[in-house]
């Protein structure tokens, strides 16, 4: 036989995007709030604090353009957030469904808007957009889209004009 037929190999996966700095900041921080909970895996309301810690930080800028304050935000996560497992104390805790989808929609975010890389506020859009977390359902009842949401980031992004 000339020709053989080996196993069908599937096409190789394109590369996912890579994440900027403020983004895997964001991502370890939400380690560490998962750890300060005491929480056995890391959760969309983890991630979303740890976006929101720095007062002048993209998204809590975005959330004050949005009429909200972020410490009012974390409060509603905190009560709405369901009693999580207690974990063991471990240096790296796995991300939960709600994370995964959240980090997916980032990624989907930061192609649709042409970037090579995924940033905070792509996260951020994740976090509202992943349909498994708290966050998801908490923007709901206080009417954050991610269109609103998107256009608080951009105006945060770039210089507005007289």
């Amino acid at each position: 036989m000339l020709f053989r037929r080996g196993p069908k190999v599937p096409p190789p996966r394109p590369p996912d995007l890579p994440f900027d700095e403020a983004a895997r900041d964001a991502l370890g921080n939400a380690t560490a709030e998962a750890q300060k909970a005491n929480v056995g895996a890391v959760h969309a309301e983890h991630l979303l604090y740890a976006l929101m810690a720095d007062p002048s930080g993209l998204a809590a800028r975005a959330f004050e353009r949005l009429g909200h304050e972020p410490a009012m935000v974390r409060r509603r996560m905190e009560h709405a957030s369901p009693p999580r497992a207690w974990g063991l104390r471990a240096p790296v805790l796995p991300y939960a469904d709600d994370v995964k989808g959240a980090i997916e929609f980032a990624m989907r975010e930061a192609r649709a808007a042409g970037l090579h890389q995924v940033g905070a506020g792509e996260l951020l859009l994740g976090v509202l957009q992943s349909p498994m977390g708290v966050p998801a359902r908490i923007f709901g009842q206080m009417e954050i889209t991610a269109t609103a949401l998107r256009a608080a980031l951009k105006a945060g992004t770039h210089p507005t004009e007289p």
